[in-house]
């Protein structure tokens, strides 16, 4: 069998076992999902409404106006929104539909039990450990070096454990 037919029948196979990795990638992934997706659907949607007012009715029905580090942070990203044109706006919307389309298809095929979404998990957290990594190095955080640590710990759990990007691997665990 060529080496493209084992792909094609290992991306086919259903993942027997699910561990507690893969059902936090469901969830993880398709919250992510509907929250990105769901929040450039609606500045797709609302794209034609002042962005200064909307900006201000977002501050004051989250309440941002006090000293929290999360107020703090909301505010600032705010303000970096009514930095934006309106076609860039419209750019990072469209981007984020297509981004979170991708993760909730990534917790869809988690949940169908397809060997494919591992594939697809590793591919697509594994592109952005780099930017996250050059990232880190510009502007250290805490919370940047979580992601990152649990980002690079997913990639390595999947390939190292799901012996993923090893063709015969399957074969050997008896999986279908």
């Amino acid at each position: 069998m060529s080496w493209w037919a084992r792909l094609k029948t290992d991306l086919a196979r259903r993942i027997t076992h699910r561990g507690w990795v893969l059902w936090y990638l469901i969830f993880e992934r398709g919250f992510r999902g509907l929250l990105i997706a769901g929040l450039g659907a609606w500045a797709l949607i609302t794209r034609h409404l002042n962005v200064a007012e909307a900006v201000e009715e977002i501050q004051e029905q989250v309440n941002l106006s006090g000293t929290a580090w999360w107020q703090k942070l909301g505010t600032s990203t705010l303000h970096s929104v009514l930095q934006l044109t309106p076609s860039n706006i419209e750019l990072i919307a469209t981007i984020a539909v297509f981004y979170g389309a991708l993760e909730l298809t990534e917790s869809a095929g988690l949940i169908l039990r397809r060997r494919w979404a591992e594939y697809l998990v590793v591919i697509a957290t594994g592109v952005g450990i780099p930017l996250e990594v050059s990232e880190l190095a510009r502007h250290f955080t805490v919370v940047k070096v979580v992601v990152t640590a649990v980002n690079i710990a997913v990639v390595v759990y999947l390939v190292w454990r799901k012996h993923l990007f090893q063709l015969d691997a399957g074969e050997a665990e008896g999986e279908a």
